[in-house]
């Protein structure tokens, strides 16, 4: 069954170009850290050797907001992995709700997807536990269960072209070197002492001399605002934050929040109550723009303030939508039954 107008080479065409991407390398490696040990069997009941697997992971994958452990750095590498590996997901759920591809047309590599790496209770918390909630999504479509129920949007009657730009946008971001130096640094991967307190030193005016890799890390954070921003700019408020789910990591960094327990708070330890990546870019900017009197550092100012306004608006809405998630899954938590 095709939806109208799509072919099945279409849909095929379509399917590819989701999972050919950049993420493909990492779907791999995920598979074999976190793939069952051996076949599932179909009645759901786990072999010893997968039982012992799913133990390992049950450890690995714990929520870090509930544990006194730190990650060993294999671990983390597990997490990391499973992280990039959920981009796939979230394409196919976003492809569905666009329009992009009809349910037939991802029921199969969606499933493929569930059992070959999220079929350990575990995984499965990890995807609860950190608001994927478009995987949840894709779950309930695919009839896969052990999520949260959900009851997943139905597709848009014209979003077939923006899932694409999207899907564009998210080659081109991942694919880029600049950009994935910047959000390697926001994830505390520097490469000399104290990278990111004299970075951020530098743009607030109170270090003269910058980290060597200033300039290069600069670069990448314009790019990375940029390409968010233009993708976004296009969106209505709903898209955004459909769309935005895939990014939110990025997001929460840039403007200074970590993901605990209750979902994403102001890392105040860190940046206090107003600073963050986004802040401290922001004013050296404004920093340059009023050492000179240019019409051209003016507008460049006003076109940074509007696309971190634009991105923060993003995010805000990310935050509003994970946040009603939680709560409503909190309630059937501590929902009893009426004898």
């Amino acid at each position: 069954m095709t939806t109208p107008g799509l072919d099945t080479e279409e849909i095929k065409s379509r399917w590819s170009a989701i999972a050919e991407g950049p993420w493909k390398a990492a779907l791999a490696e995920t598979r074999g850290k976190l793939g069952p040990a051996e076949p599932l069997a179909k009645s759901g009941t786990l072999s010893a050797a997968n039982a012992k697997r799913a133990e390992h992971l049950a450890i690995v994958l714990r929520a870090h907001y509930r544990s006194k452990k730190k990650f060993t750095p294999t671990e983390m590498e597990v997490r990391d992995a499973l992280d990039e590996a959920l981009v796939l997901p979230q394409l196919y759920e976003l492809a569905v709700q666009s329009g992009y591809l009809p349910i037939e047309g991802i029921r199969r590599p969606a499933r493929q997807f569930f059992a070959g790496i999220l079929w350990s209770p575990a995984a499965k918390e990890f995807v609860v536990g950190y608001d994927y909630w478009s995987v949840a999504m894709l779950a309930a479509r695919v009839g896969v269960r052990g999520f949260e129920t959900v009851s997943p949007p139905e597709p848009a009657a014209r979003g077939a072209l923006r899932f694409a730009s999207f899907l564009a946008h998210l080659r081109e971001f991942q694919s880029d070197p600049e950009i994935q130096g910047w959000l390697r640094f926001l994830d505390d991967y520097t490469e000399e002492a104290n990278e990111q307190d004299r970075l951020w030193e530098y743009m607030r005016g109170k270090r003269k001399t910058a980290p060597a890799r200033a300039l290069l890390l600069l670069s990448g954070c314009q790019r990375f605002v940029d390409s968010l921003a233009n993708v976004f700019f296009f969106m209505d408020d709903e898209e955004q934050v459909r769309f935005g789910m895939i990014h939110a990591y990025w997001l929460q960094k840039y403007f200074g929040y970590e993901f605990e327990e209750p979902g994403y708070v102001k890392n105040t330890p860190l940046w206090g109550r107003s600073d963050s990546w986004a802040a401290s870019v922001l004013a050296c900017q404004k920093r340059v723009s009023a050492a000179t009197a240019k019409k051209i550092a003016k507008r460049e100012l006003k076109a940074w303030t509007e696309k971190t306004e634009l991105l923060e608006k993003v995010f805000n809405g990310v935050r509003r939508v994970a946040h009603s998630s939680r709560q409503a899954r909190n309630v059937k938590k501590v929902s009893v039954p009426r004898s």
